[in-house]
């Protein structure tokens, strides 16, 4: 039995799949299986996965049912301690698995760990963002709807994934839900390395994909909601009901919102797609429409430096005075 089981889910990968299959096999911890559904793939993804060799590599093919149904499909072939996902277009750093596992082992109050990652493009590779690396500030900003995980690049117990489930039934995205309910049985961290690659493009992302995610996000920070308040639980279609109740204000400051989010997304794929200019021109539109998006964000950063300024200030105190330790000895 593999330590690791390594779960891609995969529409329509190409050109991307290869390099993204690639990075798992060529990881430096070797000892893991690689599980890939394909999600009824209709361009020549089928073909590539055929011609894989490597007998870690175990293929499934299955109707087209979304990310939510692949996953769980996919968990059914999992057999490892520990579960690694990994996006058909994203890169892994080699070492990411090692890291990840160390951790897991070295920390058993943990029951998912991520990593930093930094935005791919055909131009090169961007600055690493700076994700929260404690429970208390992960969990936080996910059910405030920010990024504390990034689920390309997460590491979990398979144990502790079967105790909550797995992944949602409903049509909609999947991550947010399951890594919340993860947070709600076990601790979750972030490595504070730079270990995977997340792929940029403009055909990644449109408004409607836009609109899907953040409706997702919502409803799995509205299921927590009613989780912690020990209140019963309501369907999506219950949930985009009551949405849609909300008056025009409100429905025109979301959508405002969205295209703001979409904007800031298509400014990063611009950016390190080789188009600069029109990326900081998207960056720039991206602010102007969600002031407050914005100023959150830089606070955040602001914050984020401030944190890492006085661990760099601790290590170096620490530094000096074992150093004046052995001098005076």
């Amino acid at each position: 039995m593999p330590r690791v089981s390594v779960l891609m889910t995969v529409y329509n990968g190409m050109p991307y799949l290869p390099a993204s299959v690639d990075s798992v096999l060529g990881q430096t911890f070797g000892d893991f299986e690689f599980i890939i559904v394909d999600d009824g793939s209709a361009d020549s993804t089928p073909d590539y996965l055929a011609s894989l060799t490597d007998p870690r590599v175990r293929v499934i093919r299955q109707a087209n049912g979304g990310t939510a149904v692949a996953a769980n499909h996919g968990l059914q072939h999992c057999s490892g301690e520990y579960i690694a996902r990994m996006d058909a277009d994203d890169v892994s750093l080699p070492h990411r698995l090692a890291t990840q596992v160390e951790y897991l082992d070295r920390h058993p109050e943990v029951g998912l760990v991520g990593a930093q990652m930094a935005p791919l493009g055909e131009a090169g590779v961007g600055p690493s963002l700076n994700l929260p690396t404690t429970h208390d500030s992960i969990f936080a900003a996910m059910m405030e709807g920010r990024h504390g995980l990034a689920h390309a690049c997460i590491l979990m117990r398979a144990d502790r994934l079967k105790q909550i489930g797995g992944y949602w039934r409903v049509p909609l995205q999947d991550a947010w839900d399951m890594m919340i309910r993860m947070g709600e049985v076990s601790k979750l961290a972030n490595i504070d390395e730079l270990l995977h690659h997340y792929r940029v493009h403009i055909g990644s992302l449109n408004g409607k994909g836009m609109r899907r995610m953040r409706f997702s996000i919502d409803y799995a920070r509205e299921l927590a909601r009613l989780r912690q308040a020990g209140l019963q639980l309501i369907t999506h279609e219950e949930y985009a009901k009551q949405r849609a109740s909300v008056g025009w204000l409100r429905r025109c400051a979301e959508s405002i919102d969205l295209h703001s989010r979409c904007q800031y997304r298509l400014a990063i794929a611009e950016i390190y797609g080789g188009r600069r200019l029109l990326g900081k021109l998207r960056m720039a539109w991206a602010a102007i429409l969600a002031p407050r998006l914005t100023f959150a964000r830089i606070g955040r950063i602001m914050e984020e430096r401030l944190v890492k300024a006085r661990r760099a200030g601790q290590r170096g105190s620490g530094r000096s005075s074992s150093a004046s330790v052995v001098k005076s000895a």
